[in-house]
């Protein structure tokens, strides 16, 4: 079960990222999966307004591993991480911010069309603050 655990908005495109965490008991294949907001839920189609990030790789997450999805340009990978970890790091090869402008960020698997959890990052300097309601760091059922 995929869940977001950090949500790090930014000015720039290259400091922008949603850290995922594997939290089941199973490996999880990325392809399918989707970072999305809630604007994208309610069929706003702007790409612009309802950013939607869709995982196309077949990659197996194994249970409490990570996968960082950048904003910004990069190559896909499995990279070892400050604390001596991998995670699977996913590049969306967009040229501006996107999580700075919206409330919360969801993330849902395509096969079963539910949200499995939302998060709501802190603000940043300069933008509006995220949505702080309890529903912001909560699983949907």
């Amino acid at each position: 079960m995929l869940k977001i655990t950090e949500v790090r908005p930014s000015r720039s495109v290259t400091g922008e990222y949603v850290v995922l965490q594997n939290q089941g008991l199973m490996t999880v294949a990325l392809r399918g999966w989707v970072l999305c907001s809630e604007a994208y839920l309610q069929g706003l189609w702007d790409q612009r307004a309802c950013p939607a990030y869709v995982f196309r790789t077949e990659t197996a997450v194994k249970p409490y591993q990570r996968v960082v999805v950048f904003t910004g340009e990069g190559d896909d990978g499995w990279y070892s991480t400050v604390d001596g970890k991998l995670a699977y790091v996913a590049y969306w090869g967009r040229h501006e911010p996107v999580w700075s402008r919206v409330e919360q960020v969801f993330v849902l698997h395509c096969a079963s069309s539910r949200r499995i959890a939302a998060l709501g990052p802190p603000a940043v300097a300069g933008h509006r603050p995220w949505n702080a309601s309890p529903r912001a760091s909560r699983s949907d059922q």
